[in-house]
């Protein structure tokens, strides 16, 4: 009997040690030891200050409900090529993170930030799921499974509406939520459309370049064209002879024959 309150008392404090790691205090941007936390208005007035010119105006007031209601570090970037935004969750002392490229069109912002915000919310579930069932293991989710898909769609479903997305936009990203990819680059439908909102510059989309043209990739290795294989076309970089299958809306820029 004595060693069975033992064990008890040991299971107890080990819960007790988990409940503590995962409750966490995330904020919108890492507190620093001892300073006070916002109130929620101030919080609110935060994300509104930071996000504001970034998004559609009339999706703000529902992004701050959704950030305020499972707060958490949000950091906006510069332009990375191989992502427009990620998720990290909590590790240690560490809270969970979001980064979001700061280049893109208050469009393609919105989608990506929610985007992200949907694999916090599969994170938190499958945590509160393990703690509940501590005895039993739990599967992790997988990234881009059926619990993100469900909670993407839930989460954008408040903004699929005119008043949020230019009518072009909204069918087809409509279509895109029935089934949605890993990324929104990933659907060349989406990736299109959205590129319209884009600031003018010099990039095109690798489908619009006819055969064998020549043209850079983020503006450092150059490429001849080849032939399409489904979503991808082959690609020769000049400099290697390599052969590489680049994505057929990947942005790139031509250059002229003889200049390169």
């Amino acid at each position: 009997m004595l060693h069975a309150t033992i064990i008890q008392k040991n299971v107890t404090a080990l819960l007790s040690n988990k409940i503590k790691r995962f409750t966490l205090q995330l904020s919108l941007f890492q507190q620093k030891p001892g300073v006070a936390k916002p109130s929620a208005s101030r919080f609110g007035e935060k994300i509104r200050s930071v996000l504001g010119p970034r998004l559609p105006v009339n999706a703000l007031g529902e992004i701050v409900e959704q950030i305020s209601a499972n707060p958490i570090s949000l950091k906006i970037v510069r332009q990375r090529t191989s992502k427009s935004g990620d998720f990290r969750a909590p590790h240690r002392d560490t809270p969970a993170r979001i980064t979001v490229n700061g280049n893109l069109n208050p469009y393609a912002f919105l989608i990506t930030l929610v985007h992200e915000l949907a694999h916090h919310h599969v994170n938190l579930d499958h945590t509160r799921t393990m703690l509940k069932f501590s005895f039993r293991r739990k599967t992790k989710p997988l990234p881009h499974g059926q619990e993100w898909k469900t909670k993407f769609q839930l989460l954008m479903s408040p903004y699929l509406n005119s008043g949020v997305f230019p009518n072009d936009i909204l069918p087809v990203l409509m279509l895109y939520l029935q089934n949605p990819k890993a990324s929104s680059s990933a659907d060349h439908q989406l990736s299109r459309v959205l590129k319209k909102y884009d600031p003018a510059d010099a990039t095109m989309r690798l489908e619009e370049l006819p055969f064998d043209a020549v043209f850079t990739l983020h503006g450092r290795r150059i490429f001849r064209k080849k032939e399409k294989l489904r979503t991808r076309f082959r690609c020769i970089c000049m400099h290697t002879n390599r052969i590489y299958l680049v994505n057929a809306g990947a942005p790139v820029e031509l250059i002229p024959e003889g200049a390169g």
